[in-house]
C-alpha cells in the first residue's frame, strides 16, 4: 500500500519594501554632507497650537530657541510681530543647517 500523501508545508513569502531606505553614510570619508543624510534636512510644516511661540518652535526643531529668527524670516508674510502668533497659523520651518 502506498503511504498517504503528506501536504506540503506552506512556503514563507517575503516581499521587498517598495522603496528601500538608502543606507546612511558611514563616516566623513563618504563624501556626502551630514545634513543631506539626516531627516532633519527637510523643511517642516507646523500648525500653531495654543501656547506655542516662535522660540518654542525653534527649540523643538533646531535645539536652540534663539534660532526663532529663522522661523520668523521664513514666515514673514504671516507674522507682523514675532511675539504675536495665533493658533491655526501654518508655518514652514526651514531645514536646519
Amino acid at each position: 500500500q502506498a503511504p498517504a500523501a503528506v501536504p506540503e508545508a506552506p512556503q514563507a513569502v517575503t516581499t521587498a519594501p517598495e522603496a528601500p531606505e538608502p543606507a546612511a553614510p558611514s563616516g566623513p570619508a563618504s563624501g556626502a554632507a551630514p545634513e543631506a543624510a539626516t531627516p532633519a534636512a527637510r523643511a517642516v510644516i507646523v500648525t500653531v497650537q495654543p501656547g506655542f511661540s516662535l522660540w518654542r518652535i525653534a527649540r523643538e526643531n533646531y535645539g536652540e530657541g534663539l534660532l526663532y529668527v529663522k522661523v520668523f524670516e521664513a514666515n514673514r508674510d504671516q507674522i507682523r510681530d514675532p511675539d504675536l502668533i495665533y493658533p491655526g497659523q501654518i508655518f514652514t520651518v526651514p531645514a536646519g543647517e
